[in-house]
Formats: structure tokens, sequence, C-alpha cells
């Protein structure tokens, strides 16, 4: 009889247990999920992105020309 209750809860020991490699398949395929299926806001953030990228060239712009002025200015005061 001892056997038999010993192996009962060795049993529901084992079963309650955590399954690390079924949490790990469950996360894995979490991931492939998400890389699948594009976020609800990518192509907001995409559009955000490109006229960030053209807001920065058109400063970089303005900031030469002014650069060019300022040198300008201080060879005319020179001379």
């Amino acid at each position: 009889m001892k056997i038999v209750t010993m192996l009962a809860v060795a049993l529901m020991m084992v079963a309650c247990g955590s399954d690390e490699s079924k949490e790990a398949a469950e996360a894995a395929e979490a991931a492939e999920a998400a890389e699948a299926a594009p976020t609800v806001g990518k192509e907001i953030a995409d559009n955000y992105n490109r006229a960030m990228d053209k807001a920065r060239a058109v400063e970089e712009q303005a900031m030469e020309q002014k650069r060019k002025i300022d040198e300008a200015l201080k060879e005319a005061e020179g001379n």
C-alpha cells in the first residue's frame, strides 16, 4: 500500500511540474507570429520616420547655408 501511495504522490508531482521545453516552444511560436504579422502602426511609423529624415535633410541644408553666410560676413568685415 505504501508503494501505491508513493507512486500516486510522485505521479501527481510530475504532472504538476512545469515543462520548460513546452514553455520555450510556446514562446518561439509567439515570436514567429509576431515577426510574421506586421504591427498595427508600422505604416504610420514608417511615414513618420521618412518625414523626420526629410526634415533633418532640410535642416542640414539650412545650417550649411547659414554657415556660408556667416563666413562671408566675417570675410567682409575683415576687409
